[in-house]
């Protein structure tokens, strides 16, 4: 399924993450990483490793607005809203809005644990970047391929916006993910409000019609 109307689920995203977003998330020099052999060759494996065990994933919906009024935004057609200041000026504007969630999957995450339970940390927080710039990269697809849309061509989007920024509670994340249907990639939430699979993102974008 794709999202040629702005809403869909996309599955086996091509992701071109290079060597210098993860080294830049690490807060790793390109020198140091080059003058050492020994953590290059490491640095390498973990990657590759990482790139083996992604399996990109999301969906998305978008919906006309309906109103935003006292901070709350609400949009035709749900009971779903959102309840934040900072939503509410994101969309002033706008027509239309989508949210979105993005995952790479379980695999990344367990391989993580295993290596900190291992005692590899260095490989451990290679991993841990290396993903967090994959779910990363998986979402900023979405973006693009939306914008490319039939939504996307009429309007202009705004940036994205994720629970837990500015007022928009973290616990909104539970009535996004059901309002998205985000079981059908794989991602749930915990008691504690954390996205399961860990390397996991919600957002939301507007749009407003071009001038």
């Amino acid at each position: 399924m794709g999202v040629s109307n702005g809403s869909g689920v996309l599955r086996d995203i091509s992701l071109d993450i290079g060597n210098e977003e993860v080294l830049r998330r690490l807060r790793m020099s390109t020198d140091g990483y080059q003058h050492s052999s020994e953590m290059r060759e490491l640095f390498r494996a973990t990657v590759e490793e990482g790139r083996r065990l992604i399996a990109p994933a999301a969906v998305c919906m978008t919906r006309e607005l309906l109103s935003i009024q006292d901070a709350v935004v609400r949009f035709r057609g749900t009971g779903f809203h959102v309840r934040s200041s900072g939503v509410a000026a994101l969309l002033e504007g706008c027509t239309s809005a989508t949210l979105m969630a993005a995952t790479i999957g379980p695999a990344l995450s367990s391989a993580m644990d295993e290596l900190m339970a291992g005692k590899r940390m260095t490989e451990a927080m290679i991993m841990d970047a290396f993903g967090s710039e994959a779910v990363e990269g998986a979402v900023n697809s979405l973006c693009r391929l939306l914008q490319e849309s039939d939504v996307g061509r009429e309007s202009v989007s705004t940036r994205r916006f994720s629970p837990g920024y500015g007022d928009w509670d973290l616990s909104a994340q539970r009535e996004v993910l059901e309002e998205l249907g985000a079981g059908r990639i794989g991602i749930s939430i915990s008691s504690s409000l954390i996205l399961i699979p860990e390397k996991s993102i919600t957002a939301i974008m507007g749009w407003k019609p071009k001038k």
